[in-house]
């Protein structure tokens, strides 16, 4: 067993009653569980001076890496999680997990491996850290990354840019074009000094021809990761009056979050670009489920047969791919199919029992956005937001059989994205 630190137990006697584990159904229980997860709320990636007035602001942490304030909303998410399986009868309320019964898989980059870290440093509060495997942080990894096999916007091929046309008329809407308005006043208010680059692009309306729709998409592509840093600073905790130079608060972030969603969900949900990035992944979601079912070995699986608890420390584009692989889709905080900081796609393994009939359960969970810039204290009470999905291939979020779900997952993913054999792991510092 794991160990409980010095001064743990001081830190455990506080638990809300929500912490209590219910006795398990009789008639199904919950037997494994696999997140994939975005990390927390970190600095931005890259700056976007060009496109503002003023000079963006300096944040304490470098570009990409996990924030202070976004490790504490882990803390929080960790600890719900934690009273979340405990309801279901998966693991105890309190106490340290065995390595065999957790396991954590996380993308090289600090944001994620120290996103795994303050997530399950609650979730088995005052206990040993869990191990987090990697690969070798000199390569890429493809469970994450397609390293070239990845469509881009300048991708050429027919398949790709249907489905970029198809999709015009959402991102390029009398709407879209109304949030490009207010992004562009927020960013330069004062007509006597503009910014260097323009955020709107060459279009007005929905362009009609597919590489029009390429060129056209590049804008919003921008415009989309400008609405994420502000929307970075607002729930990193930040002064309201510091985000977007005082302009941005609440409602007028509201506005704007359409606009990342639109422009980002075409790269990452549009079938083409979610086949190419996320094949692979969904395959081995597929193995570990596998696994799980049968507690036999099984290649491209994550973890060893046993494990009740797989979490995958990954990004936006991770959920985006996946949920448009299965045509899962979502609305939570008043937003369709976003994907913030902290965001879970949940899969559960339930068996009934006596007949042994194995069912799947699929859930979206998310921080709203006050939770997040409060790092809000997460229990039964004040949960995430958190809804359950209706699995591909059947009819009920809560009786699929997991039989059927297997057979039609597998059937949206392409085979020439993915690779069988895992990279070798290691243990991140």
């Amino acid at each position: 067993m794991r160990t409980i630190l010095p001064g743990a137990l001081l830190l455990m006697v506080a638990i809300p009653p929500g912490f209590a584990a219910r006795p398990p159904s009789p008639k199904e229980q919950l037997r494994f569980t696999l997140i994939i997860s975005r990390h927390g709320v970190r600095a931005p990636l890259s700056s976007a001076a060009a496109y503002s007035a003023q000079p963006w602001p300096e944040w304490e942490v470098p570009a990409g890496r996990l924030t202070p304030h976004g490790a504490e909303a882990l803390h929080q998410m960790g600890a719900y999680m934690r009273q979340d399986v405990a309801n279901h009868g998966l693991f105890p309320a309190t106490g340290c997990t065995e390595h065999t019964e957790t396991y954590l898989y996380s993308d090289t980059d600090e944001r994620n491996i120290s996103s795994s870290r303050a997530t399950f440093d609650s979730f088995a509060l005052g206990c040993d850290p869990l191990p987090i495997h990697t690969v070798d942080p000199t390569n890429l990894d493809p469970l994450f990354r397609t390293s070239g096999l990845s469509p881009s916007l300048a991708d050429g091929t027919e398949a790709r840019r249907t489905a970029l046309l198809a999709e015009s008329p959402n991102v390029f809407s009398r709407e879209s074009h109304a949030q490009l308005e207010l992004l562009s006043h927020i960013l330069a208010p004062d007509p006597a000094h503009p910014a260097e680059k323009s955020i709107f692009g060459p279009f007005d309306q929905s362009p009609v021809d597919p590489a029009d729709v390429i060129a056209a998409s590049r804008p919003r592509s921008i415009a989309s990761e400008i609405v994420e840093d502000l929307l970075l600073e607002y729930v990193d905790g930040k002064p309201i009056g510091h985000v977007g130079w005082g302009r941005v608060d609440e409602i007028t972030l509201r506005k704007l979050i359409p606009l990342r969603i639109g422009a980002f969900n075409v790269e990452k949900r549009t079938t083409p670009f979610a086949k190419a990035a996320s094949s692979n992944m969904l395959a081995h979601i597929l193995e570990t489920l596998d696994q799980a079912e049968s507690n036999t070995a099984t290649p491209g699986a994550l973890g060893p047969p046993g494990t009740r608890l797989v979490y995958i420390s990954g990004h936006d584009g991770d959920l985006a791919g996946i949920g448009g692989l299965l045509g899962l889709h979502w609305i939570a905080d008043g937003n369709k199919d976003e994907t913030p900081p902290d965001s879970q796609i949940v899969f559960e393994l339930w068996r009934r029992a006596g007949s042994g009939r194995w069912t799947i359960r699929i859930r979206y969970r998310a921080q709203t956005l006050d939770q997040l810039r409060n790092a809000s204290i997460l229990t039964t009470a004040n949960p995430p937001a958190e809804l359950l999905l209706t699995p591909t291939g059947c009819a009920s979020p809560t009786n699929c059989s997991f039989k059927v779900f297997r057979k039609v997952a597998s059937r949206r993913l392409d085979p020439i994205y993915v690779k069988a054999v895992m990279m070798p792991l290691q243990v991140a510092p």
